[in-house]
């Protein structure tokens, strides 16, 4: 198997982090997606791949912060550029959620748009099935958004990642998960547009 491949660096991550494929088929499974022992086996041998959740939950187990850095092969790990990671997660907030110095500077290669200026993570499942808990999102930083837009909001004090909606009389935040009920903007209440989510 060629030491560069996705699997083999999955493995590397795995034994780097002092885990076998048992501990890792039981942490998936508590985790809420249940898997076998023999699947992270296929997933190190390169047979199949582990599912974007997965891989979030894998990456959360190695403690990898950078996907592409980790998996991606050699021509798309150069970084051409770095980009702000805040580290307060959107859903979760303050005021000075994308204000502030709290972030992380994170070089990123092509794979990322040119028209983005920073990153967030996302907490929480209400933007499943497009965005899973952990994922960071990239955003171009404006003020305004139109409506069927995904952006990035400080609503009443805390953080959040929705789809902007105008309707009749009001405006709403979105969640793409249907369990969530829409947030309905009221008179008063403070909206502020950070981005929108472009990646």
């Amino acid at each position: 198997m060629d030491d560069n491949s996705f699997g083999a660096r999955l493995a590397a991550a795995r034994r780097a982090a002092g885990y076998n494929q048992t501990e890792v088929a039981k942490y998936i499974t508590e985790a809420g997606f249940p898997v076998r022992t023999q699947a992270v086996s296929k997933w190190e041998r390169g047979t199949t791949l582990p599912s974007a959740r997965q891989l979030v939950e894998l990456c959360r187990l190695y403690h990898i912060r950078d996907v592409v850095a980790a998996f991606a092969p050699a021509e798309e790990r150069r970084a051409v550029r770095t980009l702000p990671l805040y580290r307060l997660a959107v859903s979760a907030g303050t005021g000075e959620l994308l204000d502030g110095t709290d972030y992380d500077t994170v070089e990123v290669g092509d794979e990322v748009s040119p028209n983005v200026d920073f990153g967030v993570r996302i907490a929480g499942d209400s933007m499943e099935p497009r965005f899973v808990h952990g994922q960071i999102v990239w955003v171009h930083r404006q003020e305004t958004l139109r409506s069927g837009e995904i952006g990035v909001f400080l609503y009443n004090g805390a953080g959040y990642c929705k789809r902007f909606e105008r309707v009749p009389g009001r405006v709403e935040l979105v969640s793409l998960n249907p369990r969530y009920a829409p947030i309905r903007v009221a008179e008063g209440d403070e909206l502020r547009v950070f981005g929108r989510v472009v990646g």
